[in-house]
């Protein structure tokens, strides 16, 4: 989500990312591009297991600690311009190639340099690689130390194509089908269970 003044105006709402999770089942988690994420983040975290905060924010830490209190996993985004050195090395980073906001934007390639030292610098955690990445950047975002990738235009604006296009006379039983999975979220199926024991109790 983004709150127009951190960013561009764009995303999801809290509730409409509830209902949808709560409708597939799928894991969740947040990107909050906001100018004061401390004020956002607990109605992200009523559902989702990951939530991403930016360094660039005057109060970035207290957003983080309030995540991890609410029993969340918290991340910190760092944006083009920003140094690792930013990211403590206990925290899960996600390194944006493009400006936060700018969706539909080309991959910056200098963004994959930052991976290394950061993954050297915590061997295990989670580093992440957003803004304009592709199926076609995996390998190389694997091999620089990316074990996390958020990939949005190009799956559902090539997917939406080749769907069309396998609907078409001229379609070749060749063109393949890509298939997107996720793990269950785990809040998601806490929050079912809980509902089904309340309608259990009415029932009784």
């Amino acid at each position: 989500m983004s709150d127009g003044t951190f960013a561009n105006p764009g995303g999801f709402t809290a509730p409409d990312a509830l209902a949808l999770t709560e409708a597939t089942g799928l894991a969740a988690e947040a990107h909050i591009m906001a100018a004061d994420p401390l004020r956002e983040v607990d109605a992200w975290t009523e559902f989702c297991d990951l939530i991403v905060v930016h360094a660039e924010t005057q109060d970035w830490q207290r957003a983080v600690d309030r995540i991890a209190a609410r029993n969340c996993t918290p991340a910190l985004a760092i944006s083009p311009e920003t140094p690792t050195a930013a990211v403590p090395s206990e925290l899960a980073v996600l390194c944006m190639s493009v400006t936060p906001g700018s969706a539909g934007s080309a991959l910056d390639d200098n963004v994959l340099t930052k991976l290394p030292p950061l993954r050297r610098s915590s061997p295990a955690r989670r580093i992440g690689l957003d803004g304009g990445v592709q199926r076609r950047h995996v390998d190389r975002a694997q091999r620089a130390g990316a074990t996390w990738l958020v990939v949005g235009t190009d799956l559902f604006v090539r997917d939406a194509a080749s769907r069309a296009y396998r609907g078409s006379a001229h379609a070749s039983p060749l063109v393949p089908l890509i298939t997107r999975t996720s793990l269950p979220c785990a809040r998601a199926r806490s929050m079912a269970a809980s509902r089904a024991a309340s309608l259990s109790g009415l029932g009784e």
